[in-house]
Order: C-alpha cells, then structure tokens, then sequence
C-alpha cells in the first residue's frame, strides 16, 4: 500500500484518487447527495489531504486542516465501501496524527458521525458532548450562512448527527 499526502502542487490524479474515495464511502455508501458532499470544499490549492492506494486503486482518504492556532483537525475520513472496516481507517488516522504532529499540533479534533465515535474511542480520542463541533470549523465566507439547527436538521435527514471526538498529545 501507498500512502500519499496532498498538498500544494501534488499531481491531479491524487485529488482525483481523494474524490474518488469521497463519492463511493458518502454518496454511494452512506447516500448523501453529492452537492452536499462537495458544495463546502475549499480551492483545491489549500487542500491537505492523505490518499491510500493499493494496487494502484485509491481506497482510503481524509482531509487535514487547521482551524485554530495549534489545533489540527482530521476531516472526511473515508474508506471505499468494499475494504470498510479493514484496518485503513486506523491507518488513516495514525498518518493524519503523524503529519499534525509533525507541524506542532498538541491537539486533535474529528467532527465524527454519531455512529462512528466508537471508532475514534478505540484509538484514543475522546468524545465531548459540552462542546459543539462548529467551534473548530473554518469559517467560509463565500457561503450563505447557515445557522447551527439549520446545519443539524439537514444531518437528521441524512440519519446521523456530529459529535465532536478529540485528543490531546502528550510527550
């Protein structure tokens, strides 16, 4: 397996390879419409993301950004349905944290899906509930605003809510 980071100036195949992955764990497997999946991407220049390819097919993909000084966040984690719950996640996951770590990050956070905070529990992040996930998301300001309930009403209707899942790294 492969394991790539995009950043600036990486190939067009590989944030092919990430959109890829994107469409077939969200919109084919978890039936969330495609604008929705890709209406609040930012240019494709800022994009720091991390595609795994095997056999030359992209199968896993997660999105890295950081929305406070020294906060990192791990976002659209995705693996394609066929190698879901395959062990690419925790890889993902170990290869976002190294690559945080690596710019000086203490402390991780993940907007998870509900149903897939005890995935991030098993890898030591804790969920908290006292704090809404929004706090760590980037501001857009070529968007229409979107008030929080209208946000969480739109997720309801995709059969899941956000919770926020964080860790602390310690020396």
């Amino acid at each position: 397996m492969e394991i790539y980071r995009i950043k600036e100036g990486s190939p067009d195949w590989l944030y092919k390879a990430y959109d890829y992955v994107r469409t077939d764990a969200f919109c084919f497997g978890q039936n969330i419409p495609i604008e929705t999946e890709f209406a609040h991407d930012a240019v494709s220049e800022e994009l720091l993301a991390i595609v795994l390819v095997e056999d030359h097919k992209p199968v896993g993909g997660c999105r890295i950004t950081y929305p406070k000084e020294s906060v990192g966040k791990i976002e659209r984690v995705c693996v394609i349905r066929e190698k879901q719950k395959s062990g690419y996640g925790r890889i993902l996951i170990e290869e976002a944290e190294k690559w945080l770590m690596e710019s000086g990050v203490k402390h991780i956070v993940i907007t998870s899906q509900d149903r897939a905070a005890g995935f991030y529990n098993k890898l030591g992040y804790v969920t908290n509930l006292e704090v809404s996930p929004s706090i760590y998301e980037k501001p857009r300001t070529d968007l229409e605003p979107e008030d929080e309930a209208q946000k969480e009403l739109k997720r309801k209707k995709l059969g899941f809510t956000c919770v926020l899942v964080e860790k602390y790294i310690h020396e």
